[in-house]
């Protein structure tokens, strides 16, 4: 008998720990996400100067429109590119705009699918060097940088995320 009991033990126990592992493998995933969504749009950034802020049209032709022309220029990362569009990792488009005469960028994204508002708020503190960052209604600008708190009241699964940089 003690036999018997001693192997439902071991089978119960096996078990809690394969859920623990499991939960933390998609606690891991989501915090990965959010990761990369804001490694990606700081690549974007990135190339967005290289290419454009040395031009005499500045920003002006960082567009939406301009998308098909750009992926073929190698402006966005690989995992973004959907045929001649832009997604993020949440599977929301990404849209992109000129703003102050062409002298900013703005790449909006977020908004739904696959995000969480764990993810959003890790997103939002990952993000540096913007003029402004609009999550849902709230605005952050290097002066008033999110932190966990004001990022987690702006935060929500459907937030979506206008950043303009320059």
């Amino acid at each position: 008998m003690d036999g018997i009991l001693g192997r439902v033990v071991a089978t119960v126990l096996g078990l809690l720990a394969l859920v623990g592992i499991a939960y933390a493998s998609y606690n891991g995933f989501q915090n990965h996400k959010a990761s990369v969504v804001a490694t990606n749009i700081t690549q974007i950034i990135t190339n967005a100067r290289g290419g454009f802020s040395q031009g005499n049209n500045g920003y002006t032709n960082f567009t939406t429109a301009n998308v098909p022309a750009l992926i073929t220029g190698g402006m966005f990362p690989t995992d973004m590119v959907r045929g001649t569009a832009l997604v993020d990792t949440w599977g929301n488009t990404v849209t992109l705009a000129s703003a102050n005469n062409g002298s900013q960028g703005v790449i909006t994204f977020g908004g739904g699918n696959a995000q969480t508002a764990k993810q959003c708020v890790s997103a939002a503190l990952s993000l540096k060097d913007y003029v402004t960052l609009v999550v849902g209604t709230t605005t952050f600008t290097q002066t008033t940088l999110p932190d966990q708190a004001t990022a987690g009241a702006a935060c929500s699964a459907t937030a979506t995320f206008t950043l303009t940089f320059q």
